[in-house]
């Protein structure tokens, strides 16, 4: 039984004036919508706004449903604050948006309610036609609910563990750029609309060369570091399995990736930049990844190309030069940093056809 209020007498219930706040004393830890911190005192309003905005803000407190510790917003809210910090910072954009949106779909779910069937309805209903999307969402669902039954306890399962994916299968790139559409794309960011020189132009065109000799993914190539390049190597650990299989790999530097290497650095005097990156930008940073690709596609279209060539079409087709040419395909599995070699092949965009010398005799006589 409550114990009757000798101060703060005629407020509501848990509810009391401290220095000249209005605030809510939680019998356990809560979040706080104005900053995202767990507290048990949250402030309300000042007492000179008046009882209005106090009780206005006590019904959002208490009718937020990512306050309650057993629902589908509270559990992304969680989640977004105690475990995105391992991911890279554009991963952490990418979740957090997810993340809204997963909590604004299942906004009346508590998350025991959650099942298979309303994932796959989710799915379905939001991403029909757009595999790839869907196959992140799920992923990141799969994570979530983990993270709800071993840390949280609001569940036993993942409901995600028994979707059904096989209508989000995700088919094979088939694109192939050819050598002249890149070269045309790599001039045309040379030069802008108005027919002056582009001041990104020769780091646009540094991305472009390192990315086709060295066939990384285009967030390793954009922020590679100067302190990478030692003794004559260069040292790329690919963020997609830096925290998985943690390979690496170290490019030995030709005299083709020293030219590059060498502009980059040229450019950077030019321009007076000083970072620790080899490819930055005007300000120093690296280059985002909506950055470059929004320089991709703007250098695309002045060079009239149609056809939907990628920057990471660009991996792919130095790859596939490799394998025409005849290069060892345990080395071409090292250079991509691939566990696998069955990932390698699908890099190989065009079939390189082997040769047969086998000198065949007929065994009978004709007659």
């Amino acid at each position: 039984m409550n114990r009757a209020r000798k101060k703060n007498k005629g407020l509501p219930r848990r509810v009391y004036i401290t220095d000249g706040s209005y605030r809510f004393l939680s019998p356990a830890k809560i979040r706080d919508p104005k900053d995202g911190k767990l507290k048990n005192w949250i402030t309300l309003a000042r007492v000179h706004q008046g009882e209005a905005a106090m009780l206005a803000a006590l019904c959002s407190l208490l009718g937020a449903s990512a306050v309650a510790q057993d629902t589908m917003p509270y559990l992304c809210g969680e989640f977004r604050a105690n475990k995105l910090k391992r991911y890279s910072d554009e991963v952490q954009a990418q979740y957090k948006q997810y993340l809204e949106v997963i909590s604004e779909a299942f906004a009346d779910f508590l998350v025991v309610q959650v099942t298979t069937k309303v994932c796959a309805d989710f799915l379905k209903g939001n991403f029909r036609g757009k595999a790839n999307t869907a196959q992140k969402y799920a992923a990141l669902m799969r994570k979530v609910f983990r993270y709800a039954i071993s840390e949280l306890g609001l569940r036993e399962d993942n409901p995600v563990d028994q979707l059904d994916m096989s209508d989000f299968e995700t088919k094979r790139r088939a694109v192939l750029p050819t050598h002249a559409q890149i070269k045309a794309i790599r001039e045309a960011g040379f030069v802008g609309l108005d027919g002056r020189k582009t001041q990104s132009g020769p780091m646009f065109g540094c991305l472009i060369d390192m990315s086709y000799l060295c066939w990384q993914r285009a967030i390793d190539v954009r922020t590679l570091k100067e302190s990478q390049i030692q003794d004559g190597r260069i040292r790329f650990t690919p963020s997609k399995t830096a925290k998985t299989s943690g390979k690496t790999v170290d490019i030995t530097i030709t005299p083709a990736i020293q030219s590059v290497i060498d502009a980059a650095r040229e450019a950077k005097k030019k321009y007076k930049i000083i970072s620790p990156y080899l490819f930055p930008t005007k300000q120093g940073a690296p280059y985002a990844k909506t950055g470059l690709f929004s320089m991709w596609d703007r250098a695309r279209e002045r060079a009239k190309i149609t056809e939907d060539v990628t920057f990471r079409d660009i991996r792919a087709l130095g790859a596939t030069d490799a394998a025409k040419r005849g290069e060892n395909m345990g080395d071409i599995q090292t250079r991509l940093a691939h566990t696998s070699s069955r990932t390698s092949e699908i890099y190989i965009k065009e079939v390189v056809p082997t040769a047969s010398g086998i000198n065949m005799e007929i065994p009978w006589k004709s007659l």
